[in-house]
């Protein structure tokens, strides 16, 4: 295909700048980026005049099964919704309810400008099913947790091991993470466990992590040291994702820094459960490579990725007043290069760039009523950040395939999807 006449966000000398270019992609991967590039005679043509091309958003934690919860169980704090509220409805899930579920978390992904997305929940064989009909990039788990006895986590490993070994090695968008849940909800043998899967497939760890200010004496009870010291204990020399990471001291970053370690930063999920809001401006600034994310529904409320931009960086200025923080420019790079880096997938995608892999979304920004937010249109990375919602999404495209087009996807039954919920 060829991406013509759009404004094409790309990033140079670390910096993010607009440019009036062509795309020319083949088979899966970006062949050139140019003004003016003369089509073949076979490629479909794609105007993207009044149109902004960048690279598909990256949503670094999810639970995308979570969807039935939208819009529940307000007004409480982490533990009170995991414990009475979340979890007992969770062990009455059935497959289908979970597969349903992720189906309507990959449609308003593919419709808000999601390309990727790293999940972490179980039954996870119904959430591939989903992932791989729909052809959407992922990285997918089974969760581990042992607090409630030695038996069901026994199984869940088994659950895990059958996932993995399960896998479609052939399909290279879907790949796995090993999902301990938290430092607070696993013990020091499972930690150990989780350690010796991830060496042993080479696969990354992904969990939660000092998300509220229980867990900090929780772990301390747990484990007999601060979290960070656990975290590098088990896992030192293991690319790891931690998510949210909102109660990080100094001392929990000059550890971070010695590790080979991502933050997914989820803010509207940590305003929404009273975590406060990691200030991951210092993160950054530590050199601790940080990326986004929405968590799920039931706490985050939407998978729409711009509008986790727009919160993440108000929550930065908010937190630091008048100091240097966090613009749009560097949000603009947690929601996608930093999000690849994150998945170890960089070299693939995250970024607009001859031979990496098409994963890239078109944004309406022409000048019409439904984009009167964005008029007039003073700078093009601003508006993305502050005044673009997933609808304004015309086109995604993963690995050089268009899964939505004129805000049309036709190759998933969205009516039969969405009659399936009240």
């Amino acid at each position: 295909m060829l991406i013509k006449n759009g404004k094409v966000i790309i990033f140079e000398e670390n910096d993010v700048k607009v440019k009036e270019s062509d795309i020319e992609v083949e088979n899966n991967i970006i062949k050139k980026i140019a003004k003016s590039i003369e089509p073949d005679i076979n490629e479909k043509i794609i105007d993207a005049t009044g149109k902004v091309v960048m690279p598909g958003l990256i949503n670094t934690h999810a639970h995308i099964a979570m969807s039935i919860f939208r819009g529940t169980f307000e007004g409480c704090n982490l533990y009170t919704w995991l414990n009475e509220k979340i979890w007992p409805i969770e062990a009455k899930l059935t497959k289908e309810d979970v597969y349903n579920a992720s189906m309507l978390s990959i449609l308003e992904m593919i419709s808000t400008g999601t390309t990727c997305v790293n999940d972490h929940y179980f039954m996870s064989e119904e959430i591939r099913k989903a992932l791989e009909e729909s052809k959407l990039r992922a990285m997918i788990t089974r969760v581990l947790m042992d607090t409630d006895g030695e038996e069901a986590s026994k199984k869940r490993i088994e659950e895990f091991v059958d996932l993995y070994e399960s896998r479609d090695e052939t399909n290279e968008l879907i790949t796995y993470s090993v999902s301990p849940h938290g430092l607070y909800t696993c013990s020091g043998k499972l930690l150990k466990e989780a350690r010796e899967l991830a060496i042993k497939y080479n696969l990354p760890i992904h969990t939660h992590f000092l998300e509220s200010i229980d867990e900090i004496e929780d772990i301390k009870r747990m484990h007999g040291e601060e979290a960070s010291k656990v975290l590098k204990k088990y896992f030192s020399e293991i690319h790891t994702i931690l998510a949210h990471g909102v109660k990080l001291n100094d001392e929990d970053v000059e550890i971070l820094k010695t590790m080979n370690c991502s933050i997914a930063h989820n803010p509207i999920s940590n305003f929404r459960l009273g975590c406060k809001i990691a200030d991951v401006t210092k993160y950054l600034q530590n050199g601790i490579n940080v990326a986004l994310g929405t968590d799920g529904q039931g706490s985050g409320n939407n998978l729409d990725m711009f509008e986790t931009m727009k919160i993440a960086a108000l929550a930065q200025g908010g937190i630091h007043e008048n100091e240097a923080r966090i613009d749009s420019k560097e949000v603009i790079k947690m929601a996608t290069i930093n999000g690849a880096k994150l998945l170890g997938i960089d070299k693939k995608v995250g970024s607009i760039e001859e031979g990496k892999n098409a994963d890239i979304i078109i944004v309406d920004i022409s000048k019409k009523l439904d984009n009167i937010k964005m008029i007039p249109n003073n700078d093009i990375i601003s508006n993305l950040v502050y005044n673009t919602e997933g609808r304004n999404v015309d086109t995604t495209i993963v690995n050089g395939e268009i899964l939505m087009e004129n805000r049309e996807i036709k190759f998933i039954k969205i009516e039969e999807i969405l009659k399936r919920f009240s």
